[in-house]
C-alpha cells in the first residue's frame, strides 16, 4: 500500500514539474533563437516603367480601290494617356498603280505620275483591349496587346485633298519593355471621283513594323 502511494505521489510530482520544465526550455530556446536587436535593411522598391511616348515605323500594302495594291510606308508618334487610351499622329504614303478601267479600255492614263502619289496624315484615338501573353517556348513568354483605333485626317490623291476616316485594329508584341513588334489592319475611307463616278472608297491597309517607347 505504501509503495502504491509512493508511485502515485511520484507520478503527480512529475506531472506538475514537466510542464514547467518544458515551458522553461521552450522559452529558453525561443529567447536563444530570436535576437534582441533586429538589423534593419534598406529595401529598394521596383520602379515601374513609365514610358508614355511612342515612335514607330511601318511598311506594308495599301489596296487603293480601283488602283491595285501598292507599297505603303508610314510613321507615327503616339502619347499614352493612361493604360487604356492613347492618341496617335500618323503619316503615310503610297503610289497608285494602273486602274482596272485603264487596263480594260485603251484610253490615256487617268492620272499623271504626280497625281498617283497618295499621302495621308491624321490623328487617331486608340483603346487597349485584351492584354495577354504569347508563349514562344515553355520558358519564354512575351506580353502582347490588342487595340482598336478610330480617327480622321486628310488624304491627298489625284490632285485633291479628301477628308478621311481611319479604322485600325492593331496587335502589339512586346519584345522588351521599350520595343514592340506591331501588326495592323486599317481601312482608309474617303470619297473620290477619279473614275468619273462619285463614290466612297474603302482602301484596306496591312502593315507590320516596330515601335520604340521612351
Amino acid at each position: 500500500m505504501e509503495t502504491r502511494f509512493q508511485r502515485v505521489f511520484l507520478v503527480s510530482l512529475m506531472l506538475g514539474i514537466l510542464p514547467t520544465f518544458s515551458a522553461t526550455v521552450l522559452a529558453f530556446n525561443v529567447d536563444d533563437m530570436v535576437p534582441t536587436e533586429i538589423e534593419r535593411r534598406d529595401v529598394l522598391e521596383n520602379i515601374l516603367d513609365s514610358e508614355n511616348f511612342e515612335l514607330g515605323a511601318q511598311i506594308g500594302l495599301l489596296s487603293i480601290e480601283d488602283f491595285e495594291s501598292n507599297l505603303w510606308v508610314s510613321g507615327h508618334f503616339a502619347y499614352h494617356i493612361n493604360e487604356y487610351f492613347y492618341a496617335k499622329a500618323l503619316y503615310g504614303f503610297s503610289k497608285a498603280g494602273t486602274s482596272s478601267f485603264e487596263k480594260l479600255v485603251n484610253v490615256p492614263p487617268l492620272l499623271t505620275n504626280e497625281q498617283r502619289k497618295l499621302k495621308y496624315y491624321g490623328l487617331n484615338i486608340g483603346y487597349n483591349l485584351l492584354p495577354g501573353e504569347v508563349f514562344l517556348s515553355k520558358d519564354i513568354a512575351l506580353n502582347s496587346m490588342f487595340s482598336i483605333e478610330l480617327g480622321g485626317g486628310s488624304t491627298e490623291f489625284a490632285g485633291n485633298n479628301q477628308f478621311t476616316i481611319n479604322l485600325t485594329a492593331n496587335y502589339r508584341l512586346f519584345l522588351t519593355d521599350w520595343l514592340t513588334w506591331d501588326i495592323a489592319m486599317s481601312d482608309y475611307i474617303f470619297d473620290t471621283s477619279v473614275t468619273g463616278e462619285n463614290k466612297t472608297t474603302h482602301n484596306l491597309n496591312f502593315t507590320t513594323g516596330i515601335a520604340f517607347y521612351f
